[in-house]
């Protein structure tokens, strides 16, 4: 028992402790949405059509584009199936395995609670747990393909099932700011959100916090200057200030790494007109398995355009509102009028209507009124997301061949074999290599000693004191095993941030391991007693706790994780083991079990399971679970 516990304890580290977290009152100074539209009607109104205010909403109520009655979709590569229903308006998801005489085993059951996706493109699905956590659920709604398929991310047979989390730094892309006044968006804190949350990107993500300039709007007293001096306005603001607002969401580099935040910025702290610099460092790779001028991802928007041609001649002077008003959404009928405009606000046409083009060369002849973006911007596949074309930002010569652009295709993962800063953004010291390393990390995961090893270099030569990095120094010890090391980033996280729930829980895991038993627990429990909806740190005091022998409350603790969230195989496992150790072998087998439900592939969980229904008199359920 003893020593499967602690194997599992550093398998539940790597598997939890993955998460930097949020801003303390990130959301101040933000309003509902609504309180806009009571002004600007004509405007929000508008808005409600375009893509992004409906890039995050209530499962309930939602407008239904899905087939329910298509077969559930098999995941071949992971031995899983999956299928979604509307029963009585509700979306239900189910995950599990069909055995060979065809019966299903491992059933797991949900409701939807949320939906990310406008569905022009895709829909995925959102479960929120009673701890407040977020969930991505494996499976997804293709609009183009008018199917299911799996999720970005998803494609293999190391896909993440049921443990992805909704993170923060999703959420701040996909949705209105939520309201975080009982939570923090600062590194190494738990991510929660609230039951309430806004449906889709607001006025606010652009404009910046409203409520001053409500407050001044709706006194009757306050100068019409003063009202607007209170809001920002994107017109107003410097070409690069303006286009970086768009950046701060559409500028990715690359999916395969997370462009990390800088210091300690929170999540939600990028305020629209700031140097988008001051909060992200935009990391770009190279990609061994494809070329930089071949990569387009599906959030690739700013990065191919800013390869164009037309980007670079224009000296910038083209960006993002050079074709989309981000209030309007343009009707297809005017699509190809609208975006010729565009086109001609610098290109020259001549009599005829030809657009003119240095000589030699000589521009086919069109008609008048043809689509520009046809031919230049054509649509594509996407390299990350297979099941979906999107218009490449890249503007130049028509392709050869355009339908090879959109051809099926299956989904090859970008290989990072470097990591680089997108452009030269000032950083100094050994800012930019520190940035470039969590990327790396970001991508190769928190076992990686060589990217760990590095960053405590660099980290510890430049005595940098942001919590940040050391946070996620951290978290990589500890999945490492390296708990000397991991005791180390843990008290530099405290001398920076005392408070800060991953560094403590750190330090009670490295105590605990290098031999400080009693200190290691008493650390570990007030780290729960402060932030009880903290998973990872419940989650680890329970084994802890089991390892020294007190299975009582180590079941306790373990059960408070699986109430907060049922996904937690990990947790049903350690109530399993204890069970059975306890000598209560039904409840052992039910734990089981649930365990399997949440995590049908860990398939080494059969042995136990089978030995514990024997025990209870249960030799009905053991098929599914018998060797074979």
């Amino acid at each position: 028992m003893r020593h499967q516990l602690t194997a599992a304890l550093v398998q539940v580290i790597m598997a939890l402790a993955g998460t930097a977290a949020t801003a303390q009152d990130a959301a101040s100074g933000y309003v509902d949405d609504a309180e806009c539209a009571a002004c600007h009607v004509q405007i929000a109104d508008s808005y409600a059509n375009v893509a992004m205010s409906k890039s995050f909403y209530a499962a309930d109520g939602a407008e239904v584009i899905e087939d329910f009655d298509a077969p559930p979709l098999h995941h071949a590569t992971s031995g899983l199936s999956y299928d979604m229903s509307l029963v009585d308006g509700t979306y239900r998801f189910r995950q599990f395995r069909t055995l060979p005489d065809g019966s299903l085993s491992d059933v797991y059951e949900a409701e939807v609670d949320w939906i990310l996706g406008s569905g022009n493109h895709a829909r995925t699905y959102i479960v929120q747990h009673p701890d407040g956590t977020l969930t991505e659920l494996p499976l997804a709604w293709y609009t183009q393909e008018r199917g299911w398929g799996m999720p970005p991310g998803y494609e293999f047979a190391n896909q993440p099932g049921l443990q992805r989390q909704a993170e923060f730094r999703c959420l701040a892309c996909h949705n209105a700011v939520p309201d975080l006044s009982a939570v923090t968006d600062l590194p190494g804190y738990p991510q929660h959100y609230p039951e309430h949350m806004p449906e889709g990107i607001g006025c606010q993500r652009c404009h910046g916090p409203g409520a001053r300039h409500v407050t001044l709007a709706t006194s009757g007293t306050a100068a019409f200057a003063e009202i607007m001096g209170s809001i920002t306005n994107p017109a107003d603001l410097p070409a690069e200030r303006r286009q970086e607002i768009c950046y701060s969401c559409h500028l990715q580099p690359s999916v395969a790494v997370a462009s990390p935040l800088r210091g300690d910025r929170g999540v939600f702290s990028f305020r629209p007109g700031e140097p988008l610099s001051d909060y992200v460092t935009p990391i770009d790779i190279v990609d061994g398995t494809r070329a930089t001028e071949d990569r387009f991802d599906i959030n690739h928007h700013p990065y191919r355009m800013e390869q164009s041609a037309c980007f670079t001649e224009s000296e910038g002077k083209i960006g993002c509102l050079t074709c989309h008003d981000p209030h309007v959404k343009v009707k297809p009928e005017d699509r190809a009028a609208h975006y010729r405009a565009a086109c001609l606000t610098c290109h020259q046409t001549d009599a005829a209507g030809q657009v003119q083009v240095p000589p030699p060369a000589a521009h086919p002849q069109i008609d008048a009124a043809a689509d520009c973006t046809t031919c230049h911007m054509p649509e594509r596949r996407t390299n990350d997301v297979v099941h979906v074309t999107m218009t490449d930002h890249r503007i130049g010569r028509p392709p050869a061949d355009p339908a090879k652009l959109i051809a099926a295709a299956s989904k090859v993962p970008a290989d990072v074999t470097e990591v680089m800063l997108f452009r030269d953004s000032g950083l100094s010291g050994n800012e930019g290599a520190i940035q470039q390393v969590m990327a790396l990390i970001s991508n190769a995961g928190l076992g990686a000693e060589y990217a760990s090893d590095i960053l405590e270099r660099l980290l510890t030569s430049s005595n940098w004191n942001f919590a940040a990095p050391w946070v996620r120094l951290a978290e990589s010890r500890l999945a490492q095993g390296a708990f000397a090391e991991a005791l180390a980033a843990a008290e530099r996280i405290l001398a920076i941030d005392p408070e800060n729930p991953t560094g403590r829980m750190a330090m009670a895991v490295a105590n605990f391991r290098l031999g400080a038993t009693d200190e290691g627990l008493d650390q570990l429990r007030a780290v729960v007693s402060d932030w009880p909806d903290f998973p990872v740190a419940r989650m680890n005091l329970a084994i802890m706790l089991a390892n020294t022998g007190a299975l009582v409350e180590a079941l306790e603790q373990a059960r408070h994780v699986t109430v907060g969230r049922d996904t937690a195989w990990a947790a049903w496992r350690l109530i399993a083991q204890i069970e059975s150790v306890r000598g209560n072998h039904d409840a052992a087998a039910d734990a089981y079990l649930s365990a399997l439900r949440a995590e049908p592939r860990r398939s080494e969980l059969h042995p136990p399971l089978v030995e514990a229904l024997i025990a209870s008199g249960r030799e009905g359920e053991v098929a599914p679970y018998a060797p074979r």
